[in-house]
């Protein structure tokens, strides 16, 4: 029988143990939780109720009145760089030699340098660009135009072909900070190494 009580005195140990373990997890979630209620509190102004449904309720009313605020300024959320790196290229349907190119990326120092020139290493140019960064991610929205295709139905292959080595140069730049040289036309590109010391 002594083996039989310590199996039970064992088992109920185990049991307490884990019921103890699960009480303190729950009084540490409901003290993060109720932190974070106390920080809205004092974010919000006004607040007259101080339960958690009240005040959830009027955080929830306060985010739908900031949101409507922002849409209201006419502030473009969509300038806002991403947390994903990518990349989109569309042409401009008026004018067919006409490329604009979308890009979110991580900064880093040389970076508008290194797009320029893998712009200019496939016969394009940058007429106009706008650039954001926030957080260490940039994004650019450039318009480049092409030079050197003709506007003939008999240049559309060359402008695709143009048009496949830009995405695969801006590509490469946003992913080892220099674009190779599959297209056979990037000439000259030399990245110098830097010595920090």
């Amino acid at each position: 029988m002594d083996g039989n009580d310590s199996l039970l005195s064992s088992a109920s140990k185990e049991s307490t143990d884990a019921r103890n373990n699960h009480k303190e997890a729950e009084k540490r979630r409901r003290q993060r939780i109720n932190a974070h209620l106390s920080t809205l509190r004092t974010l919000l102004p006004f607040t007259t109720k101080s339960d958690k449904a009240s005040l959830l309720a009027e955080v929830v009313r306060q985010v739908k009145q900031l949101r409507d605020d922002v849409a209201k300024q006419g502030v473009d959320t969509w300038r806002f760089p991403s947390e994903l790196d990518e990349m989109t290229l569309t042409c401009d349907d008026d004018n067919k030699l006409m490329i604009k190119a979308t890009i979110c990326y991580e900064d880093r120092p040389g970076l508008n340098r290194e797009l320029d020139r893998a712009i200019e290493s496939v016969r394009a140019r940058t007429v106009q660009a706008e650039m954001m960064t926030v957080g260490g991610r940039t994004k650019s929205v450039m318009m480049m135009e092409l030079s050197g295709v003709g506007d003939c139905e008999r240049d559309n292959k060359e402008k695709k072909e143009v048009i496949g080595d830009l995405k695969r140069t801006l590509k490469d730049v946003m992913d080892n900070g220099a674009p190779s040289s599959r297209s056979g036309r990037v000439f000259g590109w030399c990245k110098r190494a830097r010595i920090f010391q």
